[in-house]
């Protein structure tokens, strides 16, 4: 459960109920711990008033530091759906990942550079108010807050992905190998490695201090469930990359009327097994009612109450459009904690104003996961998929570099309708050798593939495989 408190930027801001756990440990560690060492003989009154500023402030350079990471992206054409601060600080919902090396890169970065630069402005406050003989209500937080942000600048950068510095990290594999998949694979193993690191860390601490060991342990486990979580994300994203709301949306859709009492709610609820059902009037949809929003209701008052009076207006219903992503979809099921999004379109197909639109789909998580279990036992995306060096997976209109072998002339093969060749180099290798690389732009989005072919071979790309010696062919995967 998270309290949202502010919008910033245009990115809604919440605090999660777990915030507050570790906000209470803060003002009791800073103000009843560690400051009676620095500034002794103070009142109970001024420790806890050193603890709260001190406590106030890591929050608002957490959120500083998300905003950091959130800012670069948004302003790079990537979406944040929320920032939400938590048990272990704070995170940004990008509903999509970052489209080549450098963006990731720019992204990861900005969060810790931005601690830094938080550290060295409060290293001058504080230095600056002890020259001044500050009142130590002003020396004494400004002092834990500039600590605190060079230690969370510095944990950020170990390269445990999904941390900051494991992002870095993949983004660097990323450029070098140009396989997002496989840099995450990688990038996910060591942050794996480093989170057994610091849970074995945190098991030797526990025989001395009981908080802090507790506190390794539970930040290794964060890390290492994340890591799996964000390589499992990142296949469900690329799962869902062809595919539209049409296509993974369910057309026949069970309505009720907004007239119909909740005693006759209730039986539909039970005949139909349905958590939630859109309000139709006529067939224009005007709300959704749930399994929930009947629960909140008195068994006595369904008689007298219609579904009209306890449903959510469409006004506040989360919508989409038959050509809106299947990626969009979940990413904003994700972000507004929704188990079902309503697919808006026109009856005839044709294109018109959002008020013409109508109720054409309902998608539900049971719908996202039935399509991910169909992609995978399809094999849309083979294993030798995931670890082939030879696809490349990139955004429309990004552009991108192919590589030839060292050694001949080569040329490529391809099709310009689906993607267009911007220019060729040679250049030197460092054994002596020549290699060319091609630079594309992919027109429009699919599975496409570009054959490297040695002048002299002209079917060698179409008879040769990938590892032939004369042809060398990549799968562009376009999203």
């Amino acid at each position: 459960m998270a309290i949202k408190f502010a919008t910033v930027y245009g990115i809604p801001l919440y605090v999660d109920y777990s915030w507050f756990i570790i906000f209470v440990l803060i003002v009791w560690t800073v103000g009843f711990d560690l400051m009676p060492a620095s500034y002794p003989h103070l009142s109970t009154l001024e420790y806890l008033s050193i603890g709260l500023a001190s406590a106030l402030l890591l929050f608002v350079s957490i959120l500083v530091h998300e905003l950091a990471h959130s800012i670069v992206a948004e302003r790079s054409g990537i979406k944040i759906g929320r920032i939400t601060l938590f048990l272990f600080g704070g995170v940004s919902e990008m509903e999509a990942q970052p489209g080549t090396a450098d963006l990731e890169l720019k992204v990861a970065a900005a969060g810790p550079l931005t601690s830094i630069l938080i550290a060295i402005v409060c290293s001058g406050g504080w230095l600056f108010s002890e020259t001044a003989r500050a009142p130590i209500l002003v020396q004494a937080p400004l002092q834990y807050t500039a600590l605190v942000n060079a230690i969370v600048a510095g944990f950020n950068l170990i390269p445990a992905f999904p941390m900051d510095g494991g992002r870095i990290f993949r983004a660097f594999l990323w450029r070098w190998n140009r396989n997002l998949i496989r840099s995450t694979r990688i990038a996910s193993m060591v942050g794996r490695i480093f989170s057994y690191l610091i849970i074995v860390g945190g098991v030797i601490v526990l025989f001395f201090s009981l908080f802090e060991g507790l506190w390794l342990i539970l930040i290794g486990w964060f890390i290492s469930t994340g890591a799996s979580a964000e390589m499992n994300q990142l296949i469900i994203q690329r799962d869902l990359a062809q595919l539209r709301a049409r296509d993974i949306m369910t057309r026949n859709v069970d309505a009720v009327n907004p007239d119909i009492s909740l005693e006759e709610l209730s039986v539909k609820f039970h005949e139909q097994r349905h958590n939630g059902f859109p309000v139709m009037a006529g067939d224009e949809i005007v709300g959704c009612v749930t399994m929930a929003d009947l629960r909140r209701v008195k068994r006595e008052q369904w008689s007298a109450l219609k579904v009209g009076d306890i449903m959510t207006p469409k006004e506040k219903l989360v919508t989409v459009e038959e050509n809106d992503s299947a990626q969009r979809v979940l990413a904003l099921m994700n972000s507004n904690r929704i188990g079902r999004i309503f697919v808006l379109g026109s009856a005839d197909g044709s294109s018109g104003s959002q008020s013409n639109k109508r109720l054409v789909g309902i998608i539900t998580r049971s719908d996202v996961i039935r399509t991910i279990q169909m992609q995978e036992s399809s094999g849309a995306h083979t294993a030798a998929d995931l670890e082939s060096a030879h696809v490349i997976p990139v955004e429309r209109g990004m552009l991108f570099e192919v590589e030839s072998p060292s050694g001949g002339d080569w040329r490529a093969s391809f099709n310009p309708a689906e993607i267009s060749l911007v220019s060729q180099r040679v250049e030197n290798t460092p054994d002596g050798g020549e290699v060319k690389r091609f630079t594309f732009q992919g027109l429009q989005k699919g599975r496409f593939y570009i054959t490297l072919v040695k002048s002299g071979d002209s079917e060698a790309g179409k008879k040769s495989s990938a590892t032939d010696e004369s042809s060398l062919r990549y799968t562009i995967i376009v999203s």
